[in-house]
């Protein structure tokens, strides 16, 4: 295969070498997981069975999670006064749960997602694994805020 680039002009389409792809783009990503199947893993990135903020009230037995941050450069963001730099980075965080019956739930939730690094943080993994956690979904108020934010509480 060649490495030079091709370029359509009717439609605007260019062709790159395949290598390039995988090299691409500024979002450097991490992924946690307890799952051991790489397609199982393909597959909960491409799809996901519930939204979690449509689960609120809900008990779920997590078995599986699977948590992924992704770190993003953007257009710095410059104080005026000072010329420091404020912001150069978008961070996302999606966190993937896998329940007892194999039923998948998503959210991209800061929030929810760092309660459960803080919940793997305290008391490890392997009772997720091995036990199963159950939790219950519940919307928070923000401190000092109108705002809402997801998360949950151990059952």
């Amino acid at each position: 295969m060649k490495e030079e680039n091709v370029k359509v002009e009717e439609n605007s389409l260019v062709v790159n070498n395949i290598n390039n792809l995988a090299v691409s783009g500024s979002a450097k990503v991490k992924a946690f997981t307890t799952i051991q199947d790489p397609k199982k893993v393909f597959n909960l990135e491409n799809s996901c069975d519930f939204k979690i903020n449509d689960c609120k009230g809900e008990l779920i037995k997590v078995k599986d999670v699977m948590i992924k941050v992704i770190e993003k450069d953007i257009e710095p963001e410059i104080d005026e006064e000072t010329g420091e730099v404020i912001k150069d980075k978008e961070v996302k965080k999606i966190c993937i749960l896998i329940d007892d019956k194999g039923k998948s739930y998503v959210t991209a939730s800061k929030m929810f997602t760092n309660q459960f690094i803080n919940y793997i943080n305290m008391f490890g993994y392997d009772t997720i694994i091995n036990e199963g956690l159950d939790i219950k979904i519940i919307e928070r108020t923000v401190k000092n805020s109108s705002n809402k934010a997801l998360g949950f509480e151990l059952a």
